[in-house]
């Protein structure tokens, strides 16, 4: 497994960067994030890698953050997902507010991405529910993570969609008022619903 690889920029493309590796020049294609982020022809770069293995040839891919790598590496390991479109994804998308996207079931989010239109979007969320990973994005301590999908479980067990509700708890987080029983937080969602909850 090629885990990463670093050296000298040669060329930066509109897709890819060249990169000089005591004396070899390996292409690597990145997403647009990465592009725009990479140090300057002539600098050292470090990029974390996916080798794609095709028929006739192999095929490197690269990433600033190995977020993006985790985020390019589960939608590959999607049935009749293409790296182009895996690539697309990456390119437009952190991977936190993928991963919320995926979450809160929110279709609209995804679509704007190029590429993914209503049923890829439908198809995304099918696929990756319940198999995301538990960033920090995700949590606001140490066991928030359970608590997250305890208060979301509960949620809809009284009859609220994920995708109504997320939100709320995300921007509940944002303002450091997230609690660390599930009961606190659903407490806190209703009156939200109920616009009672002033902020």
């Amino acid at each position: 497994m090629l885990a990463f690889i670093r050296g000298t920029v040669v060329t930066v493309g509109s897709e890819s960067v060249i990169l000089d590796v005591n004396g070899i020049g390996f292409e690597v294609t990145v997403p647009a994030r990465t592009l725009e982020k990479l140090p300057g022809v002539g600098r050292e770069a470090m990029l974390h890698t996916y080798l794609q293995v095709l028929e006739n040839e192999f095929k490197l891919y690269g990433f600033l953050y190995k977020e993006e790598l985790e985020l390019f590496r589960t939608l590959m390991s999607i049935p009749g997902m293409g790296a182009k479109t895996c690539l697309a994804v990456v390119s437009n998308i952190p991977p936190a507010d993928f991963y919320r996207a995926i979450m809160a079931e929110d279709e609209k989010t995804l679509t704007k991405i190029p590429g993914i239109g209503k049923k890829s979007a439908q198809r995304l969320i099918f696929e990756l529910q319940g198999k995301l990973p538990s960033y920090e994005w995700a949590t606001a301590g140490g066991e928030t993570g359970p608590v997250w999908e305890e208060t979301l479980m509960a949620l809809e067990a009284l009859g609220y969609n994920r995708s109504e509700v997320f939100p709320i708890l995300v921007e509940l987080q944002a303002k450091n008022q997230l609690q660390e029983r599930a009961e606190d937080n659903i407490r806190m969602v209703l009156k939200v619903k109920a616009g009672n909850l002033g902020g």
